[in-house]
């Protein structure tokens, strides 16, 4: 009977999307069936482990390249440490570094139960920087061999390099105090019935438990010359942010600054001195927003700068102020 449900999820997925991109596939939990039906073990194995770590800084980080699909499976052999939400069975990645900004899916596999997944994104420093878990992972009905999963797509930023706050890690594991919870899945005939616009004669919806235990894929892509708007996260450096901007009065060709601008740039930099093409960059790009008006700007270039040891900065930007009230 199950392999009769399945099947006509398939062909419903097939329905959907068409028949020539079909190719022949293994359900993703084929191989680890005994991760995805054995709940009460999984419950009984959690509740005895173990603690791999004293902090998120010593979980065991694996590399993971750039690459689409990969199948993980969270079971008695991988590490446990105690989240926010208790114990969990986890995998834990250090991200690719010398990419574009990163495209990641997280998917949690629905079979006989669901590892229903929270992702943990953490800084180079090992800093939370965001939290995504069910308000970020949505129910996806199967689809061709894909299944039926909780899926969560979100973008990690590699515009600053160097940046400390940059995102770096990421930790799959679940929510131990909601392994009493369930989810409820599209039955495949009720798919069946929604690919083929025939009448749904009510077939009820399979009610799926959580568990410590289970399957997840995930995907990273390097997204170097494409756009994306999904879930972004954009860094944010540790420095002090610059002190608000002086007051300024546009006039025609002209830019009337208050009298204590200059004394407002503060440096907070203890850096080694800057290299003489660092320096003309930042030098431009303060001109450049000084002719455009854009004092703030200015002003936060002027910070950054003296941050990375420019000692010229700040007087580029009193110069620059000085030439655009003369104009």
């Amino acid at each position: 009977m199950k392999q009769k449900l399945f099947f006509l999820t398939v062909v419903g997925g097939l329905v959907m999307g068409g028949c020539s991109s079909f190719e022949a596939q293994v359900a993703p939990t084929q191989q680890y069936k005994s991760v995805v039906s054995n709940r009460d073990a999984a419950v009984s194995a959690l509740s005895s482990a173990s603690e791999c770590c004293r902090d998120l800084s010593a979980l065991p980080y694996k590399e993971i390249p750039v690459s689409t699909g990969q199948v993980v499976p969270i079971d008695v052999s991988s590490p446990v440490y105690r989240f926010e939400e208790g114990k969990s069975y986890f995998a834990a990645y250090h991200l690719p570094v010398n990419s574009g900004d990163l495209r990641i899916t997280v998917e949690g596999i629905v079979d006989h139960t669901l590892f229903s997944p929270i992702a943990l994104m953490l800084d180079s420093r090992h800093r939370v920087t965001r939290k995504l878990g069910p308000e970020t992972f949505k129910y996806e009905p199967a689809r061709f061999m894909s299944g039926d999963r909780m899926e969560a797509v979100f973008t990690v930023d590699r515009s600053q390099v160097g940046n400390p706050n940059n995102e770096s890690y990421l930790v799959i594991y679940t929510d131990e105090s909601k392994l009493d919870g369930t989810t409820t899945v599209m039955s495949p005939t009720k798919l069946m019935a929604k690919s083929m616009s025939v009448v749904d004669y009510g077939a009820k919806d399979p009610v799926v438990p959580h568990s410590p235990w289970g399957v997840v894929r995930l995907s990273v892509e390097d997204l170097s010359g494409k756009q994306t708007n999904s879930n972004y996260y954009k860094p944010t450096y540790d420095a002090p942010i610059p002190p608000p901007a002086p007051a300024v009065e546009a006039t025609p060709n002209k830019l009337m600054v208050a009298p204590m601008v200059a004394s407002s740039v503060t440096s907070t930099a203890t850096a080694a001195p800057m290299m003489a093409e660092t320096e003309a960059f930042y030098r431009s790009q303060i001109e450049k927003a000084i002719q455009a008006g854009d004092i703030d700007k200015a002003m936060q270039l002027v910070s950054e700068a003296e941050r990375a040891g420019s000692t010229k900065a700040k007087s580029v930007f009193i110069d620059a102020v000085k030439r655009s009230q003369k104009n």
